[in-house]
């Protein structure tokens, strides 16, 4: 896609959400993920119980709306410890069942693999506090690996998500690898569902497994088609001089219950410049 083509997409979709999602911007700002890529760019490293709350938030974002989430946020520090990271380390898969799971269950917060996820973490955790004890900070886990990666937050989603990777994190697959990383400030585009179909519906990524693309359903990625796609989202980001975070959270909120619920014929339609439903 040309750099044209790509600026007149970018326009229609801002086009899109200032009329149907008038407060799209604001609420990407809450997110929290932009602030933290500025606060990064200016220098600022995370302390351990910072990472901690980026690992949180971006393992309570699997498989669930985020809306839910968002309504529990003010009470997580007191359930998770104040996101110490020795606390969490601690814990036992016995209370993940008998104290976590019922709190989020009780508050309608719980996705289908709350309980999983949370026990993952919990090895994620003791991995970054060996980390941290031995090199000076969970926060170096991440910079010494970006760095290996000649500072590409893509390379180090893919290093933390992918199951044969010695740098993989128990509790991350490659899209809540790269919403932690965003959470702490790399910048980068998170290849869930949502992002992963609108690259395809928006012609940026050919997905040689996607049988059925009707409806919502989204195409089955490979490494290198996830990859693919976060690179997509930045060249999208780059031509318009915005942060690719920010671009990934505009179509995000187009696709997601949170937001208009597009379908793929939806994206298909914004990319075409054909006629929107419910304009």
């Amino acid at each position: 896609m040309s750099t044209h083509s790509t600026t007149q997409l970018w326009k229609r979709i801002e086009s899109h959400l200032d009329r149907r999602l008038p407060d799209w911007r604001s609420r990407i700002q809450h997110f929290g993920q932009v602030d933290a890529i500025k606060n990064r760019n200016s220098g600022k490293r995370w302390a351990d119980d910072e990472i901690q709350e980026g690992l949180v938030r971006a393992v309570l974002s699997s498989n669930t709306d985020w809306a839910k989430i968002e309504g529990v946020l003010p009470e997580l520090n007191g359930l998770f410890g104040n996101f110490s990271l020795s606390f969490y380390a601690q814990l036992t898969t016995e209370e993940i069942d008998r104290i976590f799971v019922p709190w989020f269950k009780s508050r309608k917060a719980a996705s289908m693999t709350l309980g999983k996820d949370l026990k993952n973490l919990i090895k994620t955790s003791q991995k970054l506090k060996r980390w941290s004890e031995s090199n000076g900070s969970a926060e170096h886990y991440f910079t010494d690996l970006y760095r290996k990666c000649s500072n590409d937050a893509k390379r180090v989603a893919l290093k933390i998500g992918l199951p044969e990777s010695e740098y993989k994190l128990p509790a991350l697959g490659v899209p809540i690898a790269a919403e932690t990383l965003r959470n702490i400030g790399f910048d980068l585009a998170k290849p869930d569902r949502h992002i992963l179909r609108a690259a395809g519906s928006f012609g940026l990524v050919q997905f040689s497994n996607w049988k059925d693309t009707s409806s919502k359903n989204p195409p089955i990625a490979n490494p290198a088609e996830l990859l693919a796609t976060m690179t997509a989202f930045e060249s999208l980001a780059d031509a318009q001089g915005l942060l690719t975070a920010f671009v990934d959270n505009a179509v995000w909120l187009l696709c997601a219950k949170s937001g208009l619920r597009f379908s793929n014929s939806d994206l298909n339609a914004l990319n075409n410049a054909r006629e929107m439903p419910n304009q």
